[in-house]
């Protein structure tokens, strides 16, 4: 087994997972691996073929090809089913992790082995906009109330995270992992942050100022704010069924098979809220090129975040939850 993988899940973008594996490759140990997941891209496909040349020279690398495309969360989980290492970090095809600063973060991490996963500070390349940079601070929280509290949902990005996969393998959390991804269908949109609950709830979690991750130059197929707002995850709709899923990923951890704390759910549930009204109150997209009514969007928005508290949870302290609801609200709205 090796001790560390840097997972490069990828599609349609060759050259970046090239320029990747190019740059990481000659920096990671002997017993570190790169593990290239290609999902089943149609084009880019001549820096593909150069990647799995090179896997053929060197065992570090691993060039996959999956047969048929996986989706973005399908290729996360693959991430975690396929490295064959007691740690992984998933890294954008477009970023870099950072082996000089990751050699450090792993001696930390095997001095604290109940640490389920840590997050490090991300730095831009030099003359690059930043776009998800980073700066952490030290911290660690005990699982369940503290690290579900202080830690979910606190960043989108993917790229940087170390995983301690024996911990991952010794809670059942692939497994709970892939069930959630079947059972709550919106949450695929960002499967890492459902992963990140998960571990929370049973692990510790941790946050370093060390630059774990260099984020690089974006290729997006969706340059433009108007090709962005159309996509379904960052439409009103899209956003409204994420609150959905991130409640009910809350739900899971939150009920009476695992922390059995309803209080703890009322306050993450609290907290879904304000990230999903900040998003959308700060999403121009929504009345600037759907021409929506504002004075609607918000009767919506109330109205849905009402109709969701209605779960059998929140049965004997509905009053409670709307109170939340109402304040939560008017303070975004003033």
């Amino acid at each position: 087994m090796n001790k560390f993988s840097i997972c490069i899940p990828t599609y349609n973008r060759g050259s970046k997972a090239l320029n990747q594996v190019l740059i990481t490759l000659p920096l990671i140990e002997e017993d570190w691996e790169i593990l290239v997941l290609d999902n089943c891209s149609s084009i880019s496909l001549e820096e593909y073929a150069e990647i799995e040349k090179i896997s053929k020279v060197d065992s570090r690398l691993k060039y996959i090809r999956h047969p048929k495309n996986l989706e973005f969360h399908g290729n996360v989980l693959s991430c975690l089913k396929l490295c064959n290492s007691n740690y992984i970090q998933i890294i954008s095809d477009e970023d870099f992790s950072n082996p000089l600063v990751v050699r450090d973060a792993l001696k930390f991490l095997n001095e604290f082995p109940d640490v389920g996963l840590m997050r490090g500070s991300i730095s831009a390349v030099a003359g690059m906009q930043p776009r998800n940079t980073v700066n952490l601070v030290d911290n660690l929280w005990p699982s369940g109330r503290e690290a579900l509290g202080e830690f979910s949902l606190t960043s989108n990005y993917i790229s940087g995270i170390i995983y301690n996969k024996s911990l991952l393998n010794q809670h059942d959390i692939i497994n709970k992992f892939e069930n959630g991804l079947d059972s709550i269908p919106t949450i695929k949109w960002y499967p890492h942050m459902y992963l990140d609950i998960l571990v929370a709830s049973v692990c510790k979690v941790m946050t370093s100022k060390e630059i774990v991750c260099i984020e690089g130059e974006e290729l997006s197929a969706t340059p433009s704010m108007l090709s962005t707002s159309n996509l379904l995850a960052y439409s009103f709709g899209g956003r409204l069924e994420q609150i959905i899923a991130f409640r009910d990923a809350f739900r899971e951890v939150c009920g009476k098979n695992e922390l059995n704390d309803l209080a703890l759910l009322v306050y993450l549930y609290q907290r879904l809220i304000r990230k999903y009204i900040f998003l959308l109150k700060t999403d121009s997209s929504l009345h600037t090129y759907r021409n929506l009514d504002v004075r609607y969007l918000k009767e919506s928005l109330f109205n849905f975040l009402i109709s969701a508290s209605h779960i059998p949870e929140f049965s004997e302290i509905q009053d409670k939850v709307h109170e939340i609801i109402d304040e939560t609200f008017i303070e975004f709205f003033k």
